[in-house]
């Protein structure tokens, strides 16, 4: 069947009038259950949520995606689809899925529905993200309220890997290795708070998988130099690297190096760092800066050097002006 259809060929018939709705659907579901690529079944999915379908059968086979799919990619298409579609028949079974999956990627689909958990139909869904988020902070030792960022962090290294789990423990490799740059640990958490942070992807991922190196790795001079020669020789870093929106959760944040991650855009959310006062974004693939980060009133150094700026509007100009240190 894949060699005739795909979830692309599908939809574009569909929308050309060439099959009628009926038919992409059942195509669709067919796809779904006996398809061996995992892109496959998560776009089939995807499209169907374009679809509004809403048949009881269709939650079925979803559901069913959800509970067994060995993929997390499909998985995450699948909570989304229920999320939308089947939120009534399906909160048990996104319940379910906090409990027992182990990839952040459908948890973090689960919390990005933005469903009103106020709800009282909801309030075991609330219970279950309430506890799940408790023990991430509880880990890493931080305030509930910042887990968030960390799970999307996990989640960003689980779309690189198809079998990724969430993995916690490296979090306290990462409060130990120094950033000389910065003056700082990569992740240095004061009174549970999340107060400086170092976040490079491919070092960060080296770290998760190689733990048996930390303590050769954490002995050099300057462990940041290191990694980034592997970066280079390997050519591993994730490319067009998108940070987390949560991060403007971070509110106790005063010090940022997100250098060397290829970031084509920034969150506007970063721009609601009102504490914020070192700020490096050089060596990324930024084309502008942001207005907003006239928002940043601590601001007092930044660096954003080795980007493809070409033009600073006037508000940037004088804002950077009122800097103490900045490097474009």
């Amino acid at each position: 069947m894949e060699k005739f259809l795909s979830p692309e060929t599908i939809y574009s018939g569909l929308k050309n009038k060439e099959i009628d709705r009926a038919i992409a659907v059942d195509q669709l579901i067919s796809l779904i259950e006996v398809s061996n690529n995992p892109k496959t079944r998560s776009e089939s999915i995807s499209i169907l949520n374009k679809l509004n379908v809403s048949e009881p059968k269709i939650f079925k086979v979803i559901e069913n995606s959800l509970l067994s799919d060995e993929s997390p990619t499909v998985r995450n298409a699948a909570v989304n689809l229920i999320g939308c579609h089947f939120l009534k028949e399906g909160i048990d079974t996104l319940t379910w899925v906090i409990q027992h999956d182990k990839s952040p990627l459908a948890i973090k689909a689960i919390i990005d529905l933005n469903l009103d958990l106020a709800n009282t139909h909801l309030k075991s869904l609330n219970k279950e993200l309430n506890e799940y988020l408790a023990k991430i902070a509880l880990v890493v030792g931080i305030v509930s309220n910042e887990a968030k960022f960390i799970l999307d962090l996990e989640a960003l290294f689980a779309q690189s890997e198809e079998n990724y789990v969430l993995e916690l423990t490296s979090y306290q490799f990462y409060t130990k290795l120094i950033d000389s740059k910065l003056g700082e640990f990569w992740l240095t958490i004061k009174n549970k708070h999340i107060e400086s942070l170092s976040f490079n992807y491919f070092n960060w991922r080296y770290v998760k998988r190689n733990p048996g190196l930390f303590n050769s790795i954490s002995n050099l001079q300057d462990p940041v130099v290191y990694l980034n020669l592997l970066g280079k020789i390997y050519s591993l870093y994730n490319k067009n690297l998108k940070i987390p929106e949560s991060i403007s959760l971070l509110t106790k944040l005063r010090k940022l190096n997100l250098s060397k991650n290829f970031i084509i855009k920034l969150p506007k959310s970063m721009f609601l760092l009102s504490n914020l006062i070192y700020l490096d974004l050089s060596y990324n693939m930024l084309d502008e800066i942001p207005e907003e980060i006239t928002n940043l009133k601590s601001l007092n150094s930044l660096h954003i050097q080795n980007n493809h700026i070409s033009k600073i509007p006037k508000i940037i100009s004088e804002y950077l002006g009122k800097l103490s240190t900045y490097k474009i």
